[in-house]
């Protein structure tokens, strides 16, 4: 993996992070230039690993994410960043970004809990989503079956409670990074 890749991927991660932290929602204007230039940066680079390198990343990451997303566990845009580290990174580096963006949500989660001191009431959404999910061909019993994350923030104030999963990803690049320019 060379570092142009892996620094160029940490910006678009910081950008996304930003807007994901601000609002928990990441642009389709920064992710679709972003697979379009990783598929092309990997096809068209000496030192790249070809056009299907890309593209292959850019399969996982989206594949990965796509149940999540249809089950209403993850935003669009969380999807499409994955997918569009997945074009820059390739399909094993995704891998060490996606367990270390998932270690830094469980993380980020239990320091809500902490200072909100809501661990019945995290038992409770854990509870609802388990049976949400058991139940959706009747629809999800939360109620939020049709509704967007941000709309679901901004009727019932659940900010608090939700994590900016891109950005928790943005860590494990950031993660990558290190070690693929430090040679570990």
């Amino acid at each position: 993996m060379q570092p142009y890749a892996l620094w160029i991927a940490c910006g678009i991660a910081v950008a996304a992070s930003a807007t994901d932290i601000w609002r928990f929602k990441v642009h389709n204007r920064l992710t679709f230039p972003a697979v379009a230039a990783g598929i092309a940066y990997h096809a068209l680079a000496p030192w790249g690993g070809g056009w299907s390198y890309g593209l292959a990343g850019f399969a996982v990451g989206l594949g990965l994410l796509l149940v999540p997303y249809a089950l209403g566990v993850f935003g669009a845009g969380d999807a499409k960043f994955v997918a569009a580290m997945g074009a820059w990174l390739g399909v094993q580096p995704l891998w060490g970004a996606l367990v270390v963006g998932a270690v830094a949500s469980g993380i980020y989660a239990l320091a809500i809990l902490a200072f909100r001191g809501g661990a019945g009431r995290a038992w409770a959404n854990l509870r609802l989503t388990f049976w949400s999910v058991c139940l959706w061909k009747r629809g999800l019993s939360a109620g939020l079956a049709n509704q967007t994350v941000q709309q679901a923030v901004r009727s019932d104030g659940r900010r608090g409670r939700l994590i900016p999963f891109s950005a928790m990803v943005g860590v494990g690049v950031f993660y990558v990074a290190v070690r693929g320019v430090a040679g570990v």
